[in-house]
Protein backbone atom coordinates (compact mmCIF):
# COMPACT_ATOMS: atom_id res chain seq x y z
CA UNK A 1 0.00 0.00 0.00
CA UNK A 2 3.16 2.59 0.82
CA UNK A 3 4.43 2.07 -2.65
CA UNK A 4 0.83 2.61 -4.25
CA UNK A 5 0.42 6.16 -2.15
CA UNK A 6 3.91 7.08 -3.44
CA UNK A 7 3.26 6.47 -7.27
CA UNK A 8 -0.33 7.56 -7.24
CA UNK A 9 1.00 11.13 -5.74
CA UNK A 10 3.65 11.34 -8.24
CA UNK A 11 1.79 10.26 -10.78
CA UNK A 12 -1.92 11.16 -11.44
CA UNK A 13 -3.82 10.84 -14.76
CA UNK A 14 -5.07 14.63 -15.57
CA UNK A 15 -7.80 13.40 -18.11
CA UNK A 16 -9.58 10.94 -19.23
CA UNK A 17 -7.24 9.69 -22.14
CA UNK A 18 -4.78 9.23 -19.21
CA UNK A 19 -6.74 7.10 -17.03
CA UNK A 20 -7.32 4.45 -20.09
CA UNK A 21 -3.84 4.60 -20.56
CA UNK A 22 -3.32 4.02 -17.30
CA UNK A 23 -5.22 1.51 -16.88
CA UNK A 24 -4.82 -0.49 -20.26
CA UNK A 25 -0.56 -0.32 -18.68
CA UNK A 26 -2.09 -1.88 -15.36
CA UNK A 27 -3.95 -4.71 -17.45
CA UNK A 28 -0.84 -5.45 -19.27
CA UNK A 29 1.50 -5.82 -16.53
CA UNK A 30 -1.18 -8.08 -14.89
CA UNK A 31 -1.04 -10.30 -18.01
CA UNK A 32 2.91 -10.59 -17.98
CA UNK A 33 3.00 -11.37 -14.15
CA UNK A 34 0.59 -14.03 -15.19
CA UNK A 35 2.33 -15.43 -17.70
CA UNK A 36 5.87 -15.19 -16.08
CA UNK A 37 4.21 -17.21 -13.03
CA UNK A 38 2.73 -19.64 -15.53
CA UNK A 39 6.14 -20.03 -17.31
CA UNK A 40 8.03 -20.46 -13.77
CA UNK A 41 5.59 -23.07 -12.87
CA UNK A 42 5.73 -25.21 -16.19
CA UNK A 43 9.55 -24.56 -15.87
CA UNK A 44 9.56 -26.04 -12.53
CA UNK A 45 7.02 -29.07 -13.72
CA UNK A 46 9.51 -29.32 -16.50
CA UNK A 47 12.41 -30.17 -14.61
CA UNK A 48 10.43 -32.16 -11.93
CA UNK A 49 9.61 -34.71 -14.44
CA UNK A 50 12.99 -34.53 -15.92
CA UNK A 51 14.96 -35.28 -12.48
CA UNK A 52 12.09 -38.54 -11.81
CA UNK A 53 13.37 -40.04 -15.17
CA UNK A 54 17.02 -39.37 -14.66
CA UNK A 55 17.05 -40.07 -10.95
CA UNK A 56 15.34 -42.09 -9.42
CA UNK A 57 17.53 -42.36 -6.14
CA UNK A 58 15.66 -39.13 -4.74
CA UNK A 59 12.95 -41.31 -3.57
CA UNK A 60 15.01 -44.67 -2.81
CA UNK A 61 14.05 -44.39 1.11
CA UNK A 62 10.07 -44.99 0.11
CA UNK A 63 10.96 -47.84 -2.71
CA UNK A 64 11.22 -51.60 -2.08
CA UNK A 65 14.47 -54.03 -2.89
CA UNK A 66 12.47 -54.70 -6.01
CA UNK A 67 12.27 -51.33 -7.10
CA UNK A 68 16.24 -50.64 -7.30
CA UNK A 69 17.14 -49.27 -10.45
CA UNK A 70 20.78 -50.45 -10.82
CA UNK A 71 23.43 -47.62 -12.36
CA UNK A 72 21.58 -44.67 -12.10
CA UNK A 73 20.50 -45.02 -8.80
CA UNK A 74 24.39 -46.30 -8.08
CA UNK A 75 25.35 -43.03 -9.44
CA UNK A 76 23.04 -41.02 -7.56
CA UNK A 77 24.11 -42.51 -4.32
CA UNK A 78 27.68 -42.44 -5.44
CA UNK A 79 27.06 -38.72 -6.03
CA UNK A 80 25.36 -38.01 -2.19
CA UNK A 81 27.96 -40.40 -1.00
CA UNK A 82 31.61 -38.09 -1.89
CA UNK A 83 29.93 -34.75 -2.02
CA UNK A 84 33.52 -33.08 -3.39
CA UNK A 85 35.39 -36.09 -4.31
CA UNK A 86 35.74 -37.69 -7.56
CA UNK A 87 35.20 -41.32 -7.44
CA UNK A 88 36.20 -43.48 -10.51
CA UNK A 89 33.78 -46.13 -11.51
CA UNK A 90 34.22 -49.34 -14.07
CA UNK A 91 32.34 -48.19 -16.95
CA UNK A 92 31.71 -52.17 -17.79
CA UNK A 93 30.35 -52.84 -14.51
CA UNK A 94 27.41 -49.78 -14.11
CA UNK A 95 27.03 -49.01 -18.05
CA UNK A 96 26.42 -45.67 -18.34
CA UNK A 97 25.82 -43.66 -15.69
CA UNK A 98 23.26 -40.23 -16.27
CA UNK A 99 24.89 -37.40 -14.29
CA UNK A 100 23.82 -37.20 -10.27
CA UNK A 101 21.95 -34.27 -9.41
CA UNK A 102 23.67 -31.92 -6.87
CA UNK A 103 23.25 -32.76 -3.29
CA UNK A 104 22.52 -29.41 -1.19
CA UNK A 105 23.18 -28.45 3.05
CA UNK A 106 19.87 -27.45 3.15
CA UNK A 107 18.86 -30.72 3.74
CA UNK A 108 20.76 -30.72 7.02
CA UNK A 109 19.14 -29.70 10.17
CA UNK A 110 20.50 -27.75 12.70
CA UNK A 111 22.56 -29.77 14.43
CA UNK A 112 23.89 -31.28 10.74
CA UNK A 113 21.76 -34.63 10.74
CA UNK A 114 19.96 -35.08 7.78
CA UNK A 115 16.21 -34.06 8.11
CA UNK A 116 13.89 -36.91 7.64
CA UNK A 117 12.54 -35.04 4.46
CA UNK A 118 16.22 -35.13 2.92
CA UNK A 119 16.67 -37.68 -0.08
CA UNK A 120 18.93 -40.58 0.80
CA UNK A 121 19.49 -44.14 -0.80
CA UNK A 122 18.19 -46.89 1.61
CA UNK A 123 20.62 -49.01 3.39
CA UNK A 124 20.68 -51.74 0.79
CA UNK A 125 21.67 -49.11 -1.95
CA UNK A 126 24.66 -48.50 0.22
CA UNK A 127 25.37 -51.71 0.76
CA UNK A 128 25.55 -52.06 -2.95
CA UNK A 129 28.41 -49.62 -3.12
CA UNK A 130 31.03 -51.53 -0.48
CA UNK A 131 33.08 -52.50 -3.73
CA UNK A 132 33.16 -49.27 -5.11
CA UNK A 133 33.74 -47.17 -2.60
CA UNK A 134 36.33 -46.47 0.37
CA UNK A 135 35.23 -47.57 3.88
CA UNK A 136 34.82 -43.73 5.19
CA UNK A 137 32.58 -42.91 2.27
CA UNK A 138 30.00 -46.12 2.98
CA UNK A 139 30.62 -44.97 6.66
CA UNK A 140 29.88 -41.70 5.92
CA UNK A 141 26.49 -42.73 4.26
CA UNK A 142 25.67 -45.05 6.91
CA UNK A 143 26.03 -42.26 9.71
CA UNK A 144 23.82 -39.87 7.24
CA UNK A 145 21.47 -42.78 6.99
CA UNK A 146 21.23 -43.94 10.41
CA UNK A 147 20.49 -39.96 11.59
CA UNK A 148 17.47 -40.24 9.13
CA UNK A 149 16.17 -43.07 10.68
CA UNK A 150 16.17 -41.69 14.19
CA UNK A 151 14.55 -38.42 12.94
CA UNK A 152 11.81 -40.36 12.29
CA UNK A 153 11.08 -40.96 16.10
CA UNK A 154 11.52 -44.55 18.02
CA UNK A 155 9.08 -46.62 15.93
CA UNK A 156 10.75 -45.10 12.82
CA UNK A 157 7.79 -43.10 11.74
CA UNK A 158 5.40 -45.69 11.75
CA UNK A 159 3.23 -43.25 13.94
CA UNK A 160 3.32 -39.16 13.92
CA UNK A 161 6.22 -37.81 13.10
CA UNK A 162 8.77 -36.68 15.80
CA UNK A 163 8.00 -32.63 16.47
CA UNK A 164 10.56 -30.43 14.71
CA UNK A 165 13.57 -29.63 17.65
CA UNK A 166 12.34 -25.92 17.50
CA UNK A 167 8.61 -27.51 18.58
CA UNK A 168 9.96 -30.03 21.40
CA UNK A 169 10.41 -28.95 24.87
CA UNK A 170 14.07 -29.06 26.54
CA UNK A 171 15.64 -31.78 28.84
CA UNK A 172 16.70 -29.65 31.60
CA UNK A 173 20.03 -31.57 33.38
CA UNK A 174 21.65 -29.63 36.84
CA UNK A 175 24.89 -31.64 37.76
CA UNK A 176 27.77 -30.77 39.83
CA UNK A 177 30.94 -31.02 37.72
CA UNK A 178 32.23 -33.30 40.53
CA UNK A 179 29.37 -35.30 40.77
CA UNK A 180 28.37 -35.37 37.15
CA UNK A 181 28.32 -38.93 37.22
CA UNK A 182 25.76 -39.76 40.09
CA UNK A 183 23.85 -36.19 39.44
CA UNK A 184 22.89 -37.18 35.76
CA UNK A 185 22.61 -41.14 36.63
CA UNK A 186 19.66 -39.96 39.22
CA UNK A 187 17.76 -37.10 36.85
CA UNK A 188 17.84 -39.66 33.78
CA UNK A 189 16.14 -42.31 35.97
CA UNK A 190 13.00 -40.22 36.50
CA UNK A 191 13.03 -39.25 32.69
CA UNK A 192 10.91 -41.20 30.37
CA UNK A 193 11.67 -43.11 26.72
CA UNK A 194 9.35 -40.32 24.90
CA UNK A 195 10.89 -36.85 26.53
CA UNK A 196 14.51 -38.52 26.17
CA UNK A 197 13.89 -37.59 22.29
CA UNK A 198 14.16 -34.02 23.31
CA UNK A 199 16.96 -31.87 23.12
CA UNK A 200 19.49 -31.33 26.04
CA UNK A 201 19.94 -28.42 28.28
CA UNK A 202 22.84 -29.02 30.36
CA UNK A 203 24.23 -26.41 33.52
CA UNK A 204 26.66 -27.52 35.72
CA UNK A 205 26.46 -25.71 39.11
CA UNK A 206 28.50 -22.75 39.57
CA UNK A 207 29.52 -22.33 36.46
CA UNK A 208 27.54 -19.64 33.75
CA UNK A 209 27.39 -20.70 30.37
CA UNK A 210 24.24 -20.76 28.16
CA UNK A 211 23.96 -24.22 26.44
CA UNK A 212 24.19 -24.01 22.66
CA UNK A 213 25.39 -26.91 22.25
CA UNK A 214 28.89 -26.83 23.52
CA UNK A 215 27.91 -27.12 27.34
CA UNK A 216 25.69 -30.61 26.16
CA UNK A 217 29.43 -32.06 24.47
CA UNK A 218 31.35 -30.69 27.21
CA UNK A 219 28.56 -32.41 29.40
CA UNK A 220 29.19 -35.33 26.87
CA UNK A 221 33.02 -35.87 27.51
CA UNK A 222 32.94 -35.29 31.01
CA UNK A 223 30.13 -37.74 31.78
CA UNK A 224 32.07 -40.62 29.66
CA UNK A 225 35.34 -40.13 31.58
CA UNK A 226 33.49 -40.84 35.10
CA UNK A 227 31.49 -43.87 33.34
CA UNK A 228 35.21 -45.51 33.73
CA UNK A 229 36.14 -44.18 37.45
CA UNK A 230 37.15 -47.10 39.29
CA UNK A 231 35.20 -46.47 42.49
CA UNK A 232 31.70 -47.84 40.31
CA UNK A 233 33.71 -51.18 39.41
CA UNK A 234 32.13 -51.17 36.29
CA UNK A 235 34.78 -51.36 34.38
CA UNK A 236 38.74 -52.69 34.37
CA UNK A 237 41.72 -51.98 31.96
CA UNK A 238 41.78 -54.20 28.91
CA UNK A 239 44.46 -56.73 29.01
CA UNK A 240 45.99 -55.08 25.79
CA UNK A 241 46.90 -51.81 26.86
CA UNK A 242 46.06 -48.80 29.30
CA UNK A 243 43.52 -46.93 28.07
CA UNK A 244 40.76 -49.47 26.75
CA UNK A 245 38.29 -50.66 29.07
CA UNK A 246 36.47 -54.03 29.16
CA UNK A 247 33.41 -55.11 31.23
CA UNK A 248 33.93 -55.76 34.70
CA UNK A 249 32.56 -59.59 35.38
CA UNK A 250 33.03 -58.35 39.23
CA UNK A 251 31.44 -55.11 38.91
CA UNK A 252 28.37 -57.15 40.87
CA UNK A 253 30.47 -55.69 44.11
CA UNK A 254 28.55 -52.31 43.63
CA UNK A 255 24.96 -53.44 44.37
CA UNK A 256 23.37 -50.77 41.60
CA UNK A 257 25.87 -51.98 39.04
CA UNK A 258 23.19 -53.63 36.05
CA UNK A 259 21.13 -50.15 36.82
CA UNK A 260 24.27 -48.13 36.24
CA UNK A 261 24.62 -50.10 32.95
CA UNK A 262 21.33 -49.37 31.93
CA UNK A 263 21.93 -46.22 32.49
CA UNK A 264 25.32 -45.91 30.47
CA UNK A 265 23.49 -47.77 27.55
CA UNK A 266 20.81 -44.56 27.44
CA UNK A 267 23.35 -41.97 27.74
CA UNK A 268 25.18 -43.99 24.34
CA UNK A 269 22.18 -43.73 22.78
CA UNK A 270 21.25 -40.33 23.37
CA UNK A 271 24.43 -39.75 22.23
CA UNK A 272 23.78 -41.04 18.88
CA UNK A 273 20.52 -39.29 18.58
CA UNK A 274 22.12 -36.14 19.41
CA UNK A 275 24.82 -36.20 16.88
CA UNK A 276 27.60 -35.97 20.04
CA UNK A 277 30.84 -37.92 20.48
CA UNK A 278 31.56 -39.79 23.46
CA UNK A 279 34.87 -40.11 25.20
CA UNK A 280 34.39 -43.59 25.23
CA UNK A 281 37.23 -46.28 25.16
CA UNK A 282 35.61 -49.41 25.25
CA UNK A 283 37.87 -52.68 23.64
CA UNK A 284 36.34 -54.27 20.14
CA UNK A 285 34.83 -56.81 22.39
CA UNK A 286 32.25 -54.31 24.02
CA UNK A 287 31.14 -53.06 19.98
CA UNK A 288 30.54 -56.50 19.31
CA UNK A 289 28.55 -57.63 21.81
CA UNK A 290 26.31 -54.52 21.52
CA UNK A 291 25.97 -55.64 17.63
CA UNK A 292 25.49 -59.05 18.67
CA UNK A 293 28.22 -60.14 16.44
CA UNK A 294 29.81 -63.92 17.26
CA UNK A 295 33.13 -64.00 19.19
CA UNK A 296 35.87 -65.96 19.00
CA UNK A 297 39.12 -67.30 20.89
CA UNK A 298 40.87 -64.94 19.36
CA UNK A 299 38.67 -61.65 20.90
CA UNK A 300 40.30 -63.23 24.56
CA UNK A 301 43.56 -61.43 23.38
CA UNK A 302 42.10 -58.11 24.71
CA UNK A 303 40.84 -59.74 28.01
CA UNK A 304 43.37 -62.08 29.31
CA UNK A 305 46.29 -62.13 27.37
CA UNK A 306 48.05 -65.11 29.41
CA UNK A 307 44.63 -66.97 28.73
CA UNK A 308 45.11 -66.19 25.26
CA UNK A 309 47.95 -67.33 24.60
CA UNK A 310 47.43 -71.19 26.62
CA UNK A 311 44.51 -71.20 24.47
CA UNK A 312 46.56 -70.93 21.27
CA UNK A 313 49.24 -73.64 22.78
CA UNK A 314 46.13 -76.18 23.40
CA UNK A 315 45.07 -75.81 19.65
CA UNK A 316 48.96 -75.91 17.86
CA UNK A 317 49.74 -78.92 20.20
CA UNK A 318 48.80 -82.32 19.80
CA UNK A 319 47.26 -83.86 23.55
CA UNK A 320 47.63 -87.88 22.73
CA UNK A 321 49.32 -89.23 25.48
CA UNK A 322 49.26 -86.03 27.46
CA UNK A 323 46.84 -85.93 30.37
CA UNK A 324 46.27 -81.87 31.32
CA UNK A 325 43.47 -82.54 34.09
CA UNK A 326 41.13 -80.20 31.97
CA UNK A 327 37.09 -81.13 32.16
CA UNK A 328 34.92 -78.57 30.30
CA UNK A 329 34.02 -76.24 33.44
CA UNK A 330 35.83 -73.57 34.99
CA UNK A 331 36.21 -72.11 38.47
CA UNK A 332 35.05 -68.72 39.06
CA UNK A 333 36.40 -66.48 41.86
CA UNK A 334 33.67 -64.47 43.41
CA UNK A 335 35.68 -62.18 46.18
CA UNK A 336 37.67 -65.09 47.42
CA UNK A 337 34.73 -67.67 46.95
CA UNK A 338 35.19 -70.50 44.45
CA UNK A 339 31.93 -71.91 42.10
CA UNK A 340 32.53 -74.18 39.56
CA UNK A 341 30.71 -73.88 36.26
CA UNK A 342 29.83 -76.71 33.74
CA UNK A 343 30.76 -75.87 30.36
CA UNK A 344 28.20 -78.44 29.02
CA UNK A 345 26.28 -81.27 30.78
CA UNK A 346 27.91 -83.46 33.27
CA UNK A 347 31.12 -81.12 31.74
CA UNK A 348 32.99 -81.74 35.13
CA UNK A 349 33.71 -85.85 33.95
CA UNK A 350 34.29 -84.77 30.17
CA UNK A 351 37.84 -84.65 29.89
CA UNK A 352 39.02 -82.64 26.95
CA UNK A 353 41.26 -84.39 24.16
CA UNK A 354 42.50 -84.09 20.69
CA UNK A 355 39.20 -84.55 19.47
CA UNK A 356 37.43 -82.23 21.30
CA UNK A 357 39.60 -79.89 22.31
CA UNK A 358 38.12 -76.83 19.85
CA UNK A 359 34.89 -77.42 21.20
CA UNK A 360 36.48 -77.15 24.82
CA UNK A 361 38.30 -73.52 23.24
CA UNK A 362 34.85 -72.27 21.42
CA UNK A 363 33.22 -72.99 24.80
CA UNK A 364 35.72 -71.51 27.35
CA UNK A 365 35.78 -68.51 25.24
CA UNK A 366 32.04 -68.18 24.59
CA UNK A 367 31.81 -68.20 28.74
CA UNK A 368 34.68 -65.71 29.40
CA UNK A 369 34.00 -63.10 27.33
CA UNK A 370 29.68 -63.75 27.00
CA UNK A 371 28.58 -65.56 29.76
CA UNK A 372 30.22 -64.02 32.60
CA UNK A 373 29.19 -60.55 32.27
CA UNK A 374 25.65 -61.06 30.41
CA UNK A 375 23.70 -59.82 32.60
CA UNK A 376 25.66 -56.34 32.36
CA UNK A 377 25.63 -56.44 28.80
CA UNK A 378 21.92 -56.62 28.73
CA UNK A 379 21.06 -54.18 31.35
CA UNK A 380 23.41 -52.07 28.81
CA UNK A 381 21.71 -52.81 25.62
CA UNK A 382 17.83 -52.42 27.20
CA UNK A 383 19.42 -48.88 28.20
CA UNK A 384 20.76 -47.88 24.57
CA UNK A 385 17.60 -49.36 23.34
CA UNK A 386 15.27 -46.68 24.95
CA UNK A 387 16.58 -44.39 22.56
CA UNK A 388 18.23 -46.44 19.35
CA UNK A 389 15.99 -49.07 17.79
CA UNK A 390 18.92 -52.29 18.11
CA UNK A 391 17.69 -53.18 14.33
CA UNK A 392 19.41 -49.95 12.99
CA UNK A 393 22.76 -50.66 14.09
CA UNK A 394 23.14 -53.68 12.46
CA UNK A 395 24.16 -52.40 9.83
CA UNK A 396 27.25 -51.19 11.30
CA UNK A 397 30.60 -53.41 12.11
CA UNK A 398 32.17 -52.82 15.33
CA UNK A 399 34.65 -50.85 13.55
CA UNK A 400 31.57 -48.58 12.84
CA UNK A 401 29.89 -48.67 15.42
CA UNK A 402 33.38 -47.31 17.33
CA UNK A 403 33.65 -44.69 14.99
CA UNK A 404 29.90 -43.61 15.61
CA UNK A 405 30.09 -43.57 19.27
CA UNK A 406 33.59 -41.78 19.66
CA UNK A 407 35.19 -40.56 16.49
CA UNK A 408 38.51 -40.49 15.24
CA UNK A 409 41.07 -41.82 17.57
CA UNK A 410 43.60 -39.89 16.40
CA UNK A 411 43.90 -36.30 16.39
CA UNK A 412 46.12 -35.39 12.92
CA UNK A 413 47.63 -32.01 13.20
CA UNK A 414 48.51 -31.62 9.50
CA UNK A 415 44.42 -31.94 9.05
CA UNK A 416 43.58 -29.81 11.76
CA UNK A 417 45.64 -26.76 10.33
CA UNK A 418 44.40 -27.61 6.55
CA UNK A 419 40.76 -27.19 7.98
CA UNK A 420 41.18 -24.53 10.37
CA UNK A 421 39.53 -20.77 9.91
CA UNK A 422 41.10 -17.47 11.16
CA UNK A 423 39.46 -13.89 12.30
CA UNK A 424 40.01 -10.52 13.19
CA UNK A 425 43.72 -9.98 11.53
CA UNK A 426 44.99 -13.55 12.00
CA UNK A 427 46.03 -15.87 8.87
CA UNK A 428 48.00 -19.03 8.45
CA UNK A 429 51.20 -17.29 6.43
CA UNK A 430 54.82 -16.22 7.17
CA UNK A 431 53.82 -12.66 7.81
CA UNK A 432 51.54 -14.14 11.01
CA UNK A 433 54.24 -15.29 13.26
CA UNK A 434 51.31 -16.22 16.11
CA UNK A 435 49.98 -18.45 13.83
CA UNK A 436 52.70 -20.21 12.82
CA UNK A 437 54.09 -20.73 16.51
CA UNK A 438 50.76 -21.87 17.63
CA UNK A 439 50.82 -24.99 14.99
CA UNK A 440 54.41 -25.51 16.04
CA UNK A 441 53.72 -25.98 19.62
CA UNK A 442 50.26 -27.92 17.95
CA UNK A 443 52.77 -30.59 16.30
CA UNK A 444 54.86 -30.85 18.91
CA UNK A 445 52.23 -32.18 21.59
CA UNK A 446 51.50 -35.83 21.70
CA UNK A 447 47.72 -37.26 21.58
CA UNK A 448 47.13 -36.44 24.76
CA UNK A 449 47.87 -32.70 24.89
CA UNK A 450 46.28 -32.32 21.73
CA UNK A 451 43.16 -33.80 23.05
CA UNK A 452 43.33 -31.64 26.13
CA UNK A 453 43.52 -28.21 23.74
CA UNK A 454 40.44 -29.71 21.36
CA UNK A 455 38.25 -30.23 24.33
CA UNK A 456 39.08 -26.78 26.00
CA UNK A 457 37.83 -25.34 22.33
CA UNK A 458 35.33 -27.37 21.34
CA UNK A 459 33.68 -29.18 24.41
CA UNK A 460 35.14 -32.69 23.59
CA UNK A 461 38.50 -34.59 22.46
CA UNK A 462 36.93 -36.53 19.47
CA UNK A 463 36.84 -35.76 15.78
CA UNK A 464 33.89 -37.07 13.59
CA UNK A 465 35.07 -40.25 11.36
CA UNK A 466 35.76 -40.26 8.67
CA UNK A 467 35.46 -36.20 7.87
CA UNK A 468 38.15 -35.41 10.33
CA UNK A 469 38.01 -31.69 11.31
CA UNK A 470 36.26 -30.83 8.24
CA UNK A 471 33.04 -32.24 10.26
CA UNK A 472 33.80 -30.37 13.27
CA UNK A 473 29.96 -29.60 14.12
CA UNK A 474 29.18 -26.73 16.64
CA UNK A 475 25.79 -25.55 18.00
CA UNK A 476 24.21 -25.28 14.44
CA UNK A 477 25.69 -27.71 12.27
CA UNK A 478 28.89 -28.10 10.95
CA UNK A 479 31.48 -25.23 12.40
CA UNK A 480 35.04 -25.27 11.39
CA UNK A 481 37.73 -24.95 14.55
CA UNK A 482 37.96 -20.96 14.52
CA UNK A 483 41.14 -18.57 16.06
CA UNK A 484 40.52 -15.53 17.09
CA UNK A 485 42.49 -12.72 17.10
CA UNK A 486 42.98 -10.31 20.31
CA UNK A 487 45.30 -7.94 21.22
CA UNK A 488 45.37 -7.41 25.00
CA UNK A 489 48.43 -9.94 25.66
CA UNK A 490 47.90 -10.18 29.22
CA UNK A 491 44.90 -11.60 29.28
CA UNK A 492 45.28 -15.98 28.75
CA UNK A 493 43.21 -17.52 26.22
CA UNK A 494 39.91 -17.95 25.71
CA UNK A 495 37.58 -20.24 24.12
CA UNK A 496 33.98 -20.19 23.35
CA UNK A 497 32.58 -24.27 23.00
CA UNK A 498 29.30 -23.46 21.22
CA UNK A 499 31.37 -21.83 18.32
CA UNK A 500 34.47 -23.40 18.19
CA UNK A 501 36.35 -20.48 18.83
CA UNK A 502 39.88 -19.78 20.27
CA UNK A 503 40.23 -16.20 21.71
CA UNK A 504 44.13 -16.22 21.31
CA UNK A 505 45.94 -13.04 22.06
CA UNK A 506 48.51 -11.58 19.88
CA UNK A 507 51.81 -12.73 22.37
CA UNK A 508 55.18 -11.80 20.88
CA UNK A 509 56.85 -14.63 21.36
CA UNK A 510 56.77 -18.52 20.94
CA UNK A 511 57.45 -18.90 24.79
CA UNK A 512 54.84 -16.37 26.25
CA UNK A 513 52.20 -18.20 23.37
CA UNK A 514 53.08 -21.94 24.59
CA UNK A 515 53.11 -21.06 28.44
CA UNK A 516 49.55 -19.03 28.35
CA UNK A 517 48.01 -21.55 26.16
CA UNK A 518 49.31 -24.53 28.87
CA UNK A 519 47.78 -22.39 31.84
CA UNK A 520 44.79 -21.84 29.97
CA UNK A 521 44.05 -25.10 29.67
CA UNK A 522 44.95 -26.52 32.87
CA UNK A 523 43.87 -23.85 35.44
CA UNK A 524 40.41 -22.67 33.33
CA UNK A 525 39.91 -26.20 32.02
CA UNK A 526 37.02 -26.34 30.05
CA UNK A 527 34.48 -24.97 32.94
CA UNK A 528 32.26 -22.21 31.57
CA UNK A 529 33.00 -19.25 33.48
CA UNK A 530 32.26 -15.28 32.59
CA UNK A 531 34.66 -13.66 30.01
Amino acid sequence: MVGVSAFQETWEPASTGDRLEFLFMTWMSSVAMVVSLAGCAWHRRRMQRRREGYHGLWNLHSRSDAEWEGPADLAAAIQLSINDHIVSIPPTSLGILPPPPVRHDSSHGRDGRVSPSADYPNIKSINDLKEHLSAGSIFKMKRDWLSRELAKGRDGGKSEPSPARSERKLLQVVVRRDHVFQDSYLQFASISDDDLRNPLSIHFVGEVGRDDGGVTRDWYSALSKEIFNPQYGLFTFSAADDYTFQISPNSGINPDHLDYFRFIGTIVGKALLDGCLLDAHFTRLVYKRILDKPVSYHDMATVDVQFYKSLVWLLENKLDGMDLGLTFSVDRENFGAYEEIELKPKGKELLVTEQNKREYVDLLSGWRLKESVDGQFQALKAGLARVVDPSLLQNFDENELEWLIGGLPVIDAVDWRKNAVYKAGYRDSADCPVIRWFWQLVESWDQEMRARLLQFVTGTSKVPYPDGFKGLRGSEGIRPFHIVRVSDSSRLPQAHTCFNELILPDYGSFEELATNLTTAIFETGNQFQLR
